[in-house]
């Protein structure tokens, strides 16, 4: 019988701060206290590590299943988290009937942790098709962001906002058919007449309402879906900066741009789809409703089977994917906004940005101004080979990491702009992050003496704290 049995949504109950709550009754239902090596055999290298938890693979001792177990400690900065632990097991429940939730088998807990039991997804991150093989097709990507959605439409409906969605978070089955969301550590319950304040999510996917320290709210989970297909269907991030504080202001501005060597051949649907989501002002998003209904993600044509990854050398499909009057994506594209920055917590390594020159007039929140179509149509056979041995040489002269076992993200370089807004004077409205001034050098055009590459890497600390 499963552990789950005999819960009902009348059973959960949200407390002011966004979190979601289960009675001591159900609670020791749930969690157990007996060993976990009693029921199952732990591999002692974990497959994938956080700064406060680590997963490895388990497996039943009679039924000889295999598992993933998330293990977290109970303490962290010397501060108590039980009770954000339950309310990750709790959104786990409250979501169990959802095929593009990660399914919750049990919990062990001991005096320091605790272990939740998962279904073991043995395609592994998306994160790591993207490491591969750098970005994804069009009809992948599509497929992929309709299992998102699906899902986050089983969380909103019950007014959970995720808060963390990446490629990090996103699991792929062993034949790369099915995805589901996993990580709960950070989301919360949104209730209509509450006002839950809190710097949540991973520096290059946090909407910017939440670094203005506004409300949290389900659309911020579609700002998410934008920054998600961008980094889908071009392999970069669209507002990462050479430091945490200009990645911060290119989101506050909404500094977004569609380069035309990143998007050769992606359809008009999917940069308006993009464009749609990534509004600053909340309201004027689309709806994770609107998104499944959305044109392009209604669009059946060319959807593979499996999600699968091209690299930037592979053969282009602009011929298939162009949209209706056969045009190309045209010139960058901008949207407006404004916004404050300031520090938050539980994040996790993204994609870097890339070198385009971005544009905002700072006015109009949303605001979108669409440019002529490239008259030079599809390109030919030659120029793709020059343009993907271009981004070959790129990536083979790029540094390598100096750290083996750091966080992976795709070869791919920051943004950077020719004459940024004053970075230290934002850096004043920011929570200290303790970094040395000469670290913000790069974004001035000074001298440092440091090596540029690392500006570019992330490190472990990435994986649990936005600052």
């Amino acid at each position: 019988m499963s552990v789950l049995s005999g819960i009902s949504k009348a059973d959960f109950k949200t407390a002011s701060d966004g979190l979601l709550e289960l009675s001591e009754e159900k609670l020791r239902n749930i969690m157990r206290s007996e060993p976990i090596t009693d029921t199952y055999h732990v591999e002692q290298t974990p497959f994938a590590r956080g700064k406060f938890a680590s997963v490895r693979k388990i497996r039943h001792l009679v039924s000889g299943v295999e598992y993933a177990a998330k293990f977290i400690r109970k303490r962290r900065r010397a501060a108590d988290t039980t009770r954000e632990i339950q309310h990750e097991v709790a959104v786990l429940a409250l979501c169990s009937d959802s095929t593009r939730v990660v399914r919750l088998h049990e919990v062990y807990e001991t005096r320091t942790e605790v272990a939740i039991v998962l279904e073991l997804c043995a395609g592994g991150e998306l994160q790591r098709l993207l490491d591969e093989e750098e970005r994804l097709t069009e009809g992948a990507t599509r497929r992929a962001l309709r299992h998102v959605l699906e899902g986050l439409a089983h969380l909103h409906a019950r007014r959970v906002a995720h808060l963390d969605l990446k490629p990090q978070n996103l699991l792929l089955t062993a034949g790369g058919e099915e995805l589901v969301i996993c990580d709960f550590g950070i989301s919360r319950a949104i209730q209509p007449a509450a006002h839950v304040r809190e710097i949540l999510g991973t520096r290059d996917y946090v909407a910017p309402e939440i670094l203005s320290y506004e409300p949290l709210s389900l659309a911020a989970d579609i700002w998410s879906v934008g920054v998600l297909a961008y980094v889908l269907l071009s392999g970069y991030s669209p507002f990462a900066g050479d430091t945490k504080q200009e990645t911060y202001l290119n989101i506050a501005q909404c500094q977004l741009s569609f380069p035309k060597d990143l998007f050769w051949g992606v359809s008009q649907r999917a940069m308006q789809f993009i464009k749609e989501t990534l509004v600053v002002d909340p309201m004027g998003r689309l709806t994770v409703e609107e998104c499944l209904e959305h044109p392009w993600l209604k669009d059946d044509a060319d959807i593979p089977r499996v999600i699968v990854g091209v690299g930037f050398d592979a053969d282009s499909e602009v011929g298939s994917e162009a949209d209706d009057d056969g045009t190309d994506n045209g010139d960058d594209e901008t949207v407006n906004g404004d916004g404050k920055g300031v520090n938050g917590v539980n994040g996790v390594n993204g994609v870097n940005g890339h070198n385009g020159v971005s544009k905002c007039n700072g006015t109009t929140n949303g605001t979108h101004e669409d440019k002529e179509p490239d008259p030079r149509g599809s390109p030919t056979p030659r120029e793709e080979e020059e343009r993907a041995a271009a981004v070959k040489h790129a990536r083979d002269d790029s540094p390598s990491p100096p750290f083996p076992d750091a966080p992976s993200t795709p070869k791919v370089s920051r943004k950077s702009h020719s004459s940024p807004p004053s970075v230290l004077a934002l850096c004043k409205k920011f929570q200290p992050d303790y970094e040395k001034p000469a670290k913000l050098c790069h974004a001035r055009g000074e001298l440092c003496g440091c090596p540029a590459p690392c500006l570019r890497l992330r490190t472990a600390q990435d994986r649990a704290v936005l600052c």
